[in-house]
């Protein structure tokens, strides 16, 4: 009965070393045939995948992707002369010593447009933009405006908000007025923290 037993012990003893061998190969085949498992995996459905914005509404890696192009387009005028934009500017910020048809604006006049234009994209379209290379050529004037990296969709978006900027401009007494109505109307991803009480 004894050797039974002893023989018992030998046979599951050597069916665990069995076993145990068994699964050191399966594991050892898993990490030769398997390498990239252990290499992130690349995850097409996170460029859709959406992520709530502070203002409420989402957006997604996508949409960003949507409206934004890789490289500079060719330059034309989104802010020309014949529109009333810089000149409706002036007028309510007091600016009656200046000329808006200057190409050289008041600093603030850029920072106004990031806020309120591109301040109207998804969240992650501004930082994009600016990430993007773009030189400075003199002072703070960059080879590239902003807009030539969008592409046709996000050019018909910026125009839509230059035209809505417009005609809430139209309306209003005066700067304070301007950012009172606007941003009741119209929901702003970017808040800028501007440090200046007016200053140009």
């Amino acid at each position: 009965m004894k050797e039974n037993q002893e023989k018992k012990g030998k046979t599951i003893s050597s069916f665990d070393k069995s076993l145990k061998e068994i699964h050191d190969i399966n594991e050892r085949q898993e990490l030769l045939f398997k390498t990239e498992s252990l290499l992130p995996q690349k995850n097409d459905d996170r460029e859709f995948e959406k992520f709530m914005l502070r203002n409420g509404t989402s957006t997604s890696i996508k949409e960003v992707k949507d409206v934004i192009n890789e490289l500079a387009r060719e330059y034309q005028p989104m802010f020309p002369n014949k529109k009333p934009f810089f000149t409706l500017m002036y007028k309510l910020n007091g600016w009656t010593d200046l000329n808006p048809h200057s190409f050289i604006k008041p600093p603030v006049c850029a920072l106004w447009i990031k806020q309120f234009i591109y301040g109207r994209f998804d969240r992650e379209v501004l930082p994009t933009l600016l990430a993007k290379e773009n030189p400075l050529i003199t002072g703070y004037i960059k080879k590239y405006k902003l807009f030539q990296f969008l592409n046709d969709k996000g050019l018909i978006y910026l125009e839509q908000y230059i035209n809505e900027m417009i005609a809430v401009m139209k309306i209003s007494r005066d700067w304070e007025d301007f950012e009172n109505k606007y941003t009741k109307l119209y929901s702003i991803s970017i808040q800028l923290k501007l440090n200046f009480n007016k200053k140009r």
